[in-house]
């Protein structure tokens, strides 16, 4: 992400504004609520890289390799290893995001999103032919 700023917070001063954002996080129930949050938090690439990292922890999960994660997810190997190793040591730690992937990947919702991502790029990418426009 880039840096907001040229001068740097102090670490009490940046504790201070995450748990701020964190406890306002915490009490958004409302999925459309939350969506209006990061969307006018994060830019839309921003946003988007959110929701490739979840999916790419769900591929990990399922055994992806980094290669079919970077051609599913168009990001590079090299970001595709960095979800790997993010998800390993969240794995060690036993992190709240392990239980949020195998919610994830039991919704009925990211099951059409992986076959999607199947039937509109891969299957064709595999073919040589790769579609101009987004897989969605």
């Amino acid at each position: 992400m880039t840096p907001l700023s040229q001068w740097a917070l102090s670490n009490e001063e940046e504790e201070k504004i995450k748990s701020l954002f964190l406890k306002e996080l915490v009490r958004i129930n409302v999925a459309k609520e939350m969506e209006s949050l990061l969307k006018a938090l994060l830019s839309e690439s921003e946003y988007l890289m959110v929701a490739k990292r979840l999916v790419a922890f769900v591929l990990i999960d399922d055994g992806y390799t980094d290669v079919q994660i970077s051609k599913t997810l168009h990001v590079t190997r090299a970001t595709a290893n960095r979800f790997r190793l993010i998800y390993q040591h969240a794995q060690e730690k036993s992190d709240v995001v392990v239980a949020i992937v195998q919610k994830v990947k039991a919704s009925n919702a990211l099951k059409q999103v992986l076959k999607d991502i199947l039937f509109k790029y891969a299957l064709p990418a595999a073919l040589g032919k790769i579609p101009k426009r987004s897989i969605f």
